[in-house]
């Protein structure tokens, strides 16, 4: 089945059926194909990550210090595709502790990858890598995602572990008894110290008091940057943008240097740019340090204007050339790979690259020459499963060499998780040499590649061969496989498929 005619139906992906838009190009559909197999290949070697389904779709969880973590691939699919009805907002991943949703926002030093500046489904794969081990290393969580997890190694911000503060739940019970109108409201503020007023924001709603949460605000937002009240500057923030829109819109680029990450982030997602040259001068000024927590919302922000793409990748191309941070490099260069042919220096980069680097890098370069055909066949050698996967993902987006004597090796030579993640692709790809490749692992010896071959012959529907090797599949040792080919089997029937 070709690509093309996957896009207008729903997709089948580890984690449930994702319904893909005509509008989504089939780039876009590839690469987060792609990243939800990396997901899957990440929590498939894990036995940390456990799956549960939750409304149709899968999702995955682990506990963290006594804390549940759940996150969920499949709404980071649907964010790239444009859903904007998945219950996390813009560019907010979807994970949730203990049942609550956790602000956790694309950042170079959240991922130290690319991709997550532009596809939810990565930045959600980078985040189960990240947790593959017992303990993560703290130093590398996302800050607000620490805070609810290790709320005593994250002091301060909205998870902070001295959340009950005595002269706050004073200063609450006062108001509730003293204050009845708007005015009321005013008059109580106008008379605290600049201590007592720190607590305001926790219980001031402004749609029962808006004169008094507006002035309160104003006042938070006029006193400049602080780290002493970042949630009460979040809290300004977001009263603005209800109370007085265009003033808050106008007041967002200066907030986006703040040293506060929900901040800088919530000033970058929420900008309205007046024009192109408007997004380009306010969002490239985030770009000026590459280790900002920001750097990469303001890469996502920048690519919604199309017009502006070759003056992002210049800037981008200079940053990488005048870059010492190695970390930064291997980052930055994958994400232009898949805008700009970087294959010189891509091949550069692979050289420098530790061992334990190639994985994550190679998952994720876009490559368009047939140079790396030779590099795959060498990177092979080196028996990782993680590397071998990252060779499929790479060479499917690389049309520039025969890849199936490439693809054949790696089925010869590969554990049943790499030869799980190519199988999607040679489906895809349709032709009646991929059937046969992926039919001589209807015989393989563990049951869940036998499953996911009969799952893929299946989708060669027109194919003269599919329902003669269903068939067969029938009679196979495992009592899944038999039973998954007898209800494709069916399937084809109720199409009218079959006979």
């Amino acid at each position: 089945m070709l690509l093309e005619e996957i896009r207008i139906m729903a997709l089948a992906t580890p984690f449930g059926s994702l319904h893909v838009p005509h509008s989504v190009p089939k780039k876009r559909v590839s690469a987060v194909e792609r990243a939800l197999e990396w997901c899957n290949t990440i929590i498939t070697d894990s036995s940390l990550w456990q799956p549960r389904t939750i409304r149709k779709h899968i999702a995955v969880e682990r506990s963290v210090n006594g804390k549940l973590v759940t996150i969920y691939p499949i709404l980071a699919a649907k964010q790239d595709f444009g859903d904007d009805k998945t219950g996390f907002s813009r560019h907010h991943l979807p994970v949730m502790v203990n049942g609550k949703p956790v602000c956790v926002v694309p950042s170079l030093e959240m991922t130290g990858q690319e991709k997550s500046g532009l596809l939810h489904t990565d930045l959600v794969a980078s985040l189960l890598q990240l947790f593959y081990v017992e303990h993560p290393p703290l130093k590398d969580l996302p800050g607000t995602l620490g805070k609810a997890l290790y709320p005593k190694a994250f002091p301060g911000g909205r998870y902070d572990v001295m959340g009950h503060h005595p002269e706050r739940e004073r200063l609450r019970n006062q108001f509730h008894q003293e204050v009845t109108t708007d005015d009321d409201a005013l008059a109580f503020i106008v008379n605290l110290d600049e201590q007592s007023l720190i607590h305001c924001h926790h219980f001031l709603n402004h749609l029962s008091y808006p004169k008094c949460a507006q002035f309160h605000a104003e006042r938070i937002l006029d006193q400049g940057f602080s780290r002493h009240n970042l949630e009460g500057t979040l809290w300004a923030l977001q009263t603005m943008e209800t109370l007085e829109p265009k003033r808050h819109n106008d007041c967002l680029p200066r907030f986006m240097h703040h040293p506060g990450d929900d901040v800088a982030s919530h000033a970058i997602e929420n900008y309205q740019p007046a024009s192109d040259d408007d997004a380009w001068n306010v969002f490239s000024s985030v770009l000026d340090n590459a280790d900002n927590a920001t750097f990469w919302i303001a890469i996502t922000r920048l690519l919604e204007y199309p017009e502006l793409l070759e003056q992002l990748l210049d800037t981008c191309q200079e940053l990488y050339d005048q870059s010492d941070d190695h970390d930064f490099r291997r980052t930055l260069l994958p994400w232009m790979s898949t805008h700009r042919n970087m294959d010189e220096t891509i091949q550069v980069m692979l050289e420098e690259l530790e061992s334990h680097e190639l994985p994550m890098f190679v998952h994720e370069i876009t490559t368009y020459g047939n140079w790396f055909e030779n590099v795959a066949f060498e990177m092979m050698d080196y028996g990782s499963n993680r590397l071998k996967c990252s060779i499929v993902a790479a060479s499917v987006m690389n049309t520039s060499f025969d890849r199936f004597p490439l693809w054949e090796q790696l089925l010869q030579c590969s554990s049943g998780t790499v030869i799980a993640s190519l199988m999607p692709y040679l489906a895809h790809i349709g032709t009646d040499r991929a059937f046969r490749l992926i039919e001589a692992q209807t015989n393989h010896e563990f049951r869940f590649v036998c499953r996911r071959a009969y799952i893929q012959i299946a989708s060669f529907k027109t194919h003269p061969r599919t329902s003669e090797v269903l068939r067969q599949g029938t009679k196979s040792a495992f009592r899944g496989v038999r039973r998954e080919c007898e209800r494709q089997l069916q399937l084809r029937l109720d199409e009218g498929l079959d006979r």
